[in-house]
């Protein structure tokens, strides 16, 4: 659940992204008064607030689809790369701001002076809604990566296995020691590690489908082939394997 949550939330985030942006240029323009803008009524006979408006809107209409339909298909991965898409964006912006100002005063600012000015002002303007925006990604992302991967390790910390949740098919305690089993491409794999079970369990508790079945088993349910039960007593089926089931937990495994 917490994980298509995250994907539909970082499916709006370009939108965010514009609304964010948009608003910003708005508030400064409009409250702070940024570029010098004049409050009266321009050449082109438009009111200050009606040019505030116009320039937020501009800003989220060419902001919200660059980011949402053309940054995907560069497929950016490194951090240099998305650096220099965010300083395009900010330039493209700065470009348009400036034919838009000229608009609104009949093109009788349409020199090195106003557009060094717009240069300057625009790319400070977009400072904070850059700032908040990489800060609402990095909450999403990392809760979408924490949600979907599982990180089992020592109580030392020195033993460390990442897999993903749906691989993870069980774990059963040995003495000091935990095995876990994991799937990996079409075939199976274990890997020892040094911590008690009910410790890896407190761990995984915000998964639902991990539940315990025994004192001595910890399992993923998603990954139950069958539910086998003879005489009272129950079985489940992994990788194969059957596990038993003790009558303390199998509420959680045949209702």
């Amino acid at each position: 659940m917490k994980l298509k949550v995250s994907r539909k939330i970082s499916n709006y985030l370009p939108l965010l992204f514009g609304i964010i942006s948009g608003f910003s240029v708005f508030y400064f323009l409009y409250f702070f008064r940024a570029y010098g803008i004049q409050t009266g009524i321009s050449y082109s006979g438009h009111s200050h607030i009606f040019r505030a408006i116009c320039f937020g809107v501009l800003t989220f209409l060419y902001l919200t689809p660059a980011e949402y339909w053309l940054k995907p298909k560069l497929k950016l991965k490194k951090t240099l790369h998305h650096i220099l898409w965010y300083l395009g964006l900010v330039f493209l912006g700065a470009q348009l701001i400036f034919i838009l100002f000229n608009f609104f005063w009949n093109w009788q600012e349409w020199d090195w002076v106003g557009y060094y000015l717009i240069m300057l002002e625009f790319p400070l303007m977009m400072i904070f809604p850059l700032v908040l925006y990489g800060l609402i990604r990095m909450v999403v992302f990392s809760t979408k990566e924490t949600d979907k991967y599982l990180i089992l390790q020592s109580e030392s910390g020195k033993d460390k296995l990442k897999i993903r949740k749906e691989d993870f098919l069980y774990a059963n305690s040995s003495e000091n020691y935990i095995n876990i089993q994991y799937l990996t491409g079409q075939s199976s794999k274990q890997h020892l590690i040094r911590k008690p079970l009910k410790n890896l369990e407190n761990e995984l508790s915000k998964y639902s489908s991990i539940k315990r079945c025994h004192r001595g088993y910890l399992v993923n349910k998603e990954n139950i082939k069958n539910i086998k039960q003879d005489r009272g007593k129950i079985q489940i089926e992994i990788d194969s394997t059957l596990l038993p089931v003790s009558k303390k937990y199998e509420s959680a495994f045949i209702n």
